[in-house]
């Protein structure tokens, strides 16, 4: 991931110039006799997906920045944080791996229930309310588990069959009990080499949420200039709009996007564009129109001088509909002295 120099990043920044990714794939069977298979991808604690496959159809579970978003059965809906607990709940391996980036109050723990006995854990404040805790293994590198408290359940999530993936040890049998039933979850595939920074749309496709099209418009923007991709920003323009800065009113399009960000890439190479907060995202009514507020961070490098920038923004996106896909139409920026 990319480091932001200069800036102490709260705890919702979310780098879409980061590389990071982790994919798992499950075969589980519970205690009741059912058997299904789990498939996980993970980007940041704002971008994950669960997709559960079952023989007579299968669901997708999504967090992404503000929203969650379940699909099932070729249908998506705009969820709560129910939901987004679940979505996050089930990237075990993200959780095993990445603890300390996705709580929040870390601090150690002793005499923690787990699995019968008593442990000493890392703890932490789960985001849609509870804890969690990392329970200490053998070795610093091979945690036994973790336990979840979700309101009145404890979770117990037991790691085993440990092999080494890319240097790391890594469980590849988790045995989830919820205090009603287990899961045994038997892993084929655990991967957390980094992937390109559309990996994880390409996976979670979200199928027509107006809210999620203005959110990822937005997003994509970032990705472009972290891409340094001029054509990549022409095609995410509608065919007419405007841009307000501070040197005055302008009016663009697909063209003339390729022009001035060709020049501007030439000169600026991005390392790390981020969300500081999460995105306001609003759609009218109608559905056609769409707007996002938000404050990033920019860092890079300047050519051919190798001087570096770290500036932080804010702006408001317009967005059209046009042609069933959500273009930028227009933005109104400004840059913190």
């Amino acid at each position: 991931m990319a480091a932001v120099v200069g800036l102490q990043l709260p705890a919702t920044a979310d780098d879409a110039c980061s590389t990071t990714a982790l994919y798992a794939f499950a075969d589980v069977t519970a205690s009741d006799g059912k058997k299904y298979s789990v498939e996980s991808f993970y980007r940041s604690k704002d971008r994950v997906a669960t997709k559960f496959i079952r023989a007579d159809g299968g669901s997708l579970h999504v967090v992404e920045g503000p929203f969650t978003w379940v699909q099932a059965d070729e249908e998506a809906k705009l969820a709560g944080s129910f939901q987004r607990d679940f979505a996050l709940g089930h990237q075990f391996h993200a959780l095993l791996i990445h603890f300390r980036d996705i709580m929040t109050d870390i601090e150690p723990a002793q005499n923690i229930e787990f699995a019968g006995e008593k442990v000493s854990a890392l703890k932490g404040t789960r985001s849609t309310g509870g804890a969690a805790y990392l329970i200490d293994g053998k070795s610093p590198d091979r945690p036994a588990g973790m336990r979840f408290d979700v309101a009145d359940l404890k979770i117990d999530i037991i790691a085993s069959d440990w092999r080494v993936v890319g240097g790391r040890h890594i469980p590849f049998a988790l045995l989830i009990n919820d205090g009603t039933r287990t899961f045994d979850y038997q892993y084929r595939t655990v991967d957390f080499a980094d992937k390109p920074l559309n990996w994880f749309y390409e996976n979670a496709p979200s199928l027509g949420l107006d809210e999620i099209g203005v959110l990822r418009l937005h997003r994509q923007m970032l990705v472009a200039h972290c891409l340094g991709d001029a054509a990549m920003m022409a095609q995410l323009t509608a065919p007419a709009a405007t841009v307000v800065s501070g040197r005055g009113v302008f009016d663009i399009n697909p063209q003339s996007m390729v022009e001035t960000f060709t020049g501007t890439f030439a000169r600026r190479k991005y390392a790390s564009y981020t969300d500081l907060q999460h995105p306001r995202i609003e759609v009218s009514a109608a559905g056609d129109i769409g707007w996002a507020s938000v404050q990033v961070n920019a860092t890079g490098k300047l050519t051919p001088s190798g001087d570096s920038f770290d500036e932080t923004w804010g702006w408001v996106m317009m967005a059209k509909k046009i042609g069933g896909r959500w273009l930028m139409a227009g933005n109104a920026s400004n840059i913190k002295p």
